[in-house]
C-alpha cells in the first residue's frame, strides 16, 4: 500500500511539474536553428517567428545558421538538444522527408529525435526552360523533348535534392526522358539554366520568379507544379490543367523541435505559430517570398510529412537515386 502510495504522489509530482513548465515556457532566450547557410529563403522565416515570439512572451531569440550535409548538421543539433521547447528547427522537405531514404545513415530519426510542431508556409516549384530550346510553351516542350529524347538536359541543385526528385516525378508522369546535370546548389543551376548550358530546371517558386520576369530574354516558365496557379505567377499554366492530372509537388517550411519536447509546450508553440500567421506582420513578409502562409496542427504537419516522405521514398527506389 505504501508503495502505491509513493508512486501515486511521484505521479502527482511529476504532473504538476509538466504543467508547471508549459505555463513558464518559454523562460529564457529561444534559438532557431536554420541548416543552410546564412542568406537564403528560411533566414526571414526564422526572423519573422522569433519577433513575434519575442513580443508576445517577451524573450530574447536568435537565428543560428547550423548548414552542410543537405541539412543534417542543423537537424541532427536541433534533435540532440535540451528537449524544453527552447531549441527549434526552421524544416522543409530535405531533412525530413527525403534525407531518410536517401542516406544510408541519417543522425536522427524523424518523428522520434525530431517532431512537426506547425507548418508555416507553402511555395510550388516551377518547371523553368532555357530559350536555348526552340519552344514557347509545354506543348512545345514534350513535342520537342518527344522527338529528341538525347539532347535534353536538365539540372538539379544536387543528386536526390528536392528539385531533382520533382524532375524525376515530372519525367515519369509524362513519359518523357532527360538527362540529370547536377550542380552544387541552387544558384550553380540557376547561372548554367540561364547561361543556356542545360535546358530546364524545376526552381522552387521564390527564387524563380525574380528571374523568369526580369530575364524573359533567356527564359519561360512553362508550368507550376501545384494544382492550382499560383497568385505570384498567374499566366503560368499548373501540369494539372496541362494534362498530368493530379501532378503536384510542393516546397514547404515548418517549425520542428526535439523529440521529447512535452506536448503541452509543442501545442503552445503550433498555436502561437498559427496566431502569427494570421497577423499582416507575418503575412506580409511570406508574400515578399513568394510563399503562402499555412499552419497546421502538429498532428496533420506529421502526416504530410509521412505522405510525402513515402512519396519521395518511392522515387528514389524506382530510379535509383543516389546521394552526390
Amino acid at each position: 500500500m505504501k508503495s502505491i502510495v509513493r508512486l501515486s504522489v511521484l505521479c502527482a509530482l511529476a504532473a504538476s511539474a509538466v504543467v508547471a513548465h508549459s505555463q513558464s515556457y518559454p523562460d529564457k532566450l529561444i534559438k532557431i536553428v536554420v541548416p543552410f547557410p546564412t542568406g537564403g529563403d528560411l533566414d526571414p522565416i526564422g526572423r519573422a517567428l522569433g519577433d513575434h515570439f519575442r513580443t508576445t512572451w517577451g524573450q530574447p531569440y536568435i537565428v543560428e545558421n547550423r548548414a552542410g550535409a543537405s541539412a543534417m548538421i542543423g537537424t541532427s543539433h536541433v534533435a540532440k538538444s535540451p528537449a524544453d521547447g527552447h531549441t527549434l528547427l526552421i524544416c522543409s522537405p530535405g531533412p525530413m522527408t527525403i534525407n531518410p531514404y536517401l542516406y544510408p545513415k541519417v543522425p536522427y530519426t524523424v518523428g522520434k529525435d525530431i517532431v512537426p510542431v506547425s507548418l508555416v508556409g507553402t511555395t510550388p516549384m516551377v518547371m523553368v526552360a532555357s530559350k536555348r530550346m526552340p519552344v514557347k510553351n509545354y506543348a512545345e516542350f514534350a513535342s520537342y523533348a518527344r522527338a529528341n529524347p538525347e539532347k535534353i538536359f536538365y539540372a538539379s541543385a544536387g543528386a536526390g535534392n528536392l528539385t531533382h526528385l520533382a524532375a524525376e516525378l515530372f519525367l515519369s508522369q509524362a513519359g518523357l526522358t532527360a538527362t540529370h546535370t547536377p550542380f552544387r546548389g541552387g544558384q550553380a543551376a540557376i547561372n548554367d539554366l540561364l547561361g543556356g548550358h542545360v535546358d530546364f530546371y524545376f526552381n522552387p517558386l521564390p527564387s524563380a520568379r525574380a528571374y523568369v520576369t526580369s530575364q524573359s530574354d533567356k527564359v519561360v516558365p512553362l508550368a507550376v507544379t501545384s494544382l492550382e496557379r499560383s497568385p505570384y505567377l498567374p499566366d503560368v499554366p499548373t501540369f494539372n490543367e496541362l494534362g498530368l492530372k493530379g501532378f503536384e509537388v510542393i516546397s514547404w517550411y515548418g517549425l520542428c523541435a526535439p523529440g521529447g519536447t512535452p506536448k503541452d509546450v509543442i501545442a503552445k508553440l503550433s498555436s502561437e505559430t498559427a496566431r502569427a500567421l494570421a497577423g499582416a506582420d507575418l503575412q506580409k513578409r511570406l508574400d515578399t517570398l513568394g510563399t503562402t502562409p499555412r499552419a497546421s496542427t502538429p498532428e496533420q504537419f506529421s502526416e504530410q510529412i509521412r505522405r510525402e516522405g513515402a512519396k519521395w521514398a518511392a522515387i528514389i527506389k524506382d530510379k535509383n537515386i543516389k546521394a552526390d
